[in-house]
């Protein structure tokens, strides 16, 4: 009792309430301390990041911009079908008759799709006539030549008999000819009418 009396004397100042006690260390900083203390390197870090994203951008649209192909002209219906019904002709071996009528009757009604704008290549043989009846162009000037090319087309892609290659010629130089002279016709009102416009401009 004496020794704990004579230690509470030695350190009365522990009851001295004037001393103050040492504040506690935080034992975690604040998100303002942290960013202080490392605000160089998140600017470096930012800036960096910045950059790289920019430079990302620049390359992407150069790479965009050289990919960007010139349009290419529109293709002329009648040189492609031309074209078309030659290679039909020259290749070899030749087609079989039933797939060659079939590939000659695209190649023609994608023509007179392309160049009339109407959905031949969507049409049986029965509508397409139909509409070949009804159209302003083809009425009573091929009309026949049209009908004649559908009925053989179809007796040669749906019969069962056998065909010899002179029904096939004759559909390929049919083919042809309704192009040829389609075309020309074509563009032969093409220039009346467009003759007719500037007559009426000029007056």
């Amino acid at each position: 009792m004496i020794m704990l009396a004579q230690t509470v004397l030695q350190k009365s100042y522990l009851l001295d309430p004037s001393v103050k006690s040492d504040n506690p260390l935080p034992v975690f900083k604040s998100v303002g301390e942290i960013v202080s203390e490392n605000l160089t390197f998140i600017i470096v870090v930012l800036s960096c990041f910045l950059l790289s994203v920019i430079a990302w951008y620049f390359l992407k649209r150069k790479k965009d911009q050289s990919q960007v192909e010139e349009p290419s002209p529109p293709i002329d219906p009648y040189e492609d079908a031309i074209e078309a019904i030659n290679e039909l002709q020259s290749q070899r071996p030749r087609l079989l008759p039933k797939p060659f009528v079939f590939k000659l009757s695209e190649i023609l009604r994608v023509y007179i799709e392309r160049l009339f704008r109407f959905p031949a290549m969507e049409l049986t043989g029965e509508e397409f006539m139909r509409e070949i009846a009804s159209h302003s162009f083809f009425k009573n000037r091929y009309e026949d030549s049209l009908r004649e090319f559908v009925k053989i087309g179809d007796l040669i892609k749906y019969s069962e008999e056998r065909t010899d290659g002179k029904e096939t010629d004759h559909l390929l130089e049919s083919a042809l000819h309704l192009v040829k002279d389609t075309y020309a016709k074509f563009e032969e009102e093409k220039r009346l009418n467009s003759g007719t416009v500037q007559a009426e401009k000029s007056q």
